[in-house]
């Protein structure tokens, strides 16, 4: 079956690296490319939707945009809202307690909300963190989503659900779509679909989970998905 669209992770996937947030001139290639062979290029983020959306029209992707870890849509101009609710004021300030600093995109977000780690925290620290996080969370019936950029409370059922929903409204089914991304927020839109990706430097958990893993990271590793992907088309 020919393959129509991809969806990608921003940060991490499209930036220079993992824990960069250039855009990679590699990910602006690898989505003209795609493009230009009719594939669709998905952008799936935790980001708002704003800032989701106008790097869409930036880098020259043509497909519905999800934002917010598959929470919010859109398409051709119109909003959909995939997730319902969002976390009450008291989570929200008990998580400003323990230390997490709020995004400064939560003013834009309907649903999903985003805190960065404290600043100078070690590894040891952010994985205690994460768990105190999640019990918080978890108290109220919401899941945590690590990025590996920021720790984001989410009233939904993730990237994957974002993915199948923005590919539902272009007419696409699951087995005509791949997915590349880097974070262990990635893994449930990397396995909705049959051929997924990662780039060289992506979370430990995703490289185990994917098809294929790129030898450069970020962007370029993006670039060499997308290369890969037409190749593996003209093959077949």
């Amino acid at each position: 079956m020919p393959l129509k669209a991809v969806g990608s992770d921003v940060d991490g996937t499209l930036t220079v690296r993992r824990g960069d947030l250039r855009v990679s001139v590699h990910a602006i290639r690898g989505i003209r490319l795609l493009e230009s062979r009719g594939v669709k290029v998905i952008l799936v983020s935790g980001n708002s939707l704003p800032v989701t959306a106008g790097l869409s029209v930036y880098l020259g992707s043509s497909g519905p945009v999800v934002a917010e870890n598959g929470c919010v849509i859109m398409y051709r101009g119109q909003i959909y809202h995939v997730c319902s609710g969002r976390p009450p004021e008291g989570l929200l300030r008990k998580l400003q307690d323990l230390g997490l600093r709020p995004s400064w995109q939560n003013e834009f977000r309907y649903h999903d909300m985003a805190f960065f780690m404290p600043r100078g925290v070690d590894e040891n620290s952010k994985a205690e963190l994460l768990r105190a996080v999640s019990e918080v969370a978890e108290a109220h019936g919401l899941r945590v989503l690590w990025s590996g950029y920021a720790v984001h409370i989410n009233p939904g059922n993730g990237k994957g659900e974002g993915l199948l929903r923005a590919l539902e409204l272009i007419g696409v089914s699951a087995s005509e779509a791949a997915a590349i991304g880097d974070g262990e927020n990635d893994l449930d839109m990397l396995s909705v679909v049959p051929i997924s990706g990662c780039p060289g430097d992506a979370a430990p958990a995703v490289k185990v989970k994917v098809k294929f893993v790129a030898r450069g990271r970020g962007g370029a590793g993006f670039l060499e998905f997308a290369r890969w992907l037409l190749a593996k088309g003209e093959r077949n």
